[in-house]
């Protein structure tokens, strides 16, 4: 199932429910576990990934949670995952839960791993990530 829960309102409750800090306005996007994406998507809201994206994603933020499945690119300005990356990882911010598992270079400004993340692939340092730029 693909959830689009609208845009966000100044709800902070809303918010923390979420997981994730929404400008007013912004869209918050799920795509739960029984669904299967074939193909790119982009847009400049938040998207939550229980399910499985074969292309890229090019979003504002974005969190894969540990039954997601992203085989292709993932580009945003903050990055938190908890599921399965296979592919390059382009984000200011990435944040590699303890479930994460990342096959793939990780282009980033600021990079947190948690014990148990498994990161296989290079992780240079970029100052700035353009989301507008094709990955590498």
């Amino acid at each position: 199932m693909f959830i689009n829960l609208g845009t966000a309102r100044d709800d902070s409750a809303r918010q923390a429910a979420r997981g994730a800090s929404l400008a007013v306005g912004e869209v918050y996007t799920v795509i739960n576990g029984d669904l299967t994406v074939i193909g790119d998507l982009a847009g400049n809201g938040h998207v939550e990934v229980k399910g499985t994206v074969k292309g890229t994603i090019n979003c504002r933020s974005i969190e894969i949670m540990p039954t997601g499945v992203i085989e292709g690119a993932v580009i945003a300005e903050s990055a938190i995952i908890h599921g399965s990356v296979v592919g390059p990882v382009r984000a200011n911010t990435v944040t590699a839960g303890g479930t994460a598992r990342i096959v793939g270079s990780v282009f980033h400004n600021v990079l947190t791993i948690e014990p148990g993340a498994k990161l296989e692939g290079r992780r240079p340092w970029r100052p700035n990530i353009d989301r507008n730029l094709d990955t590498d």
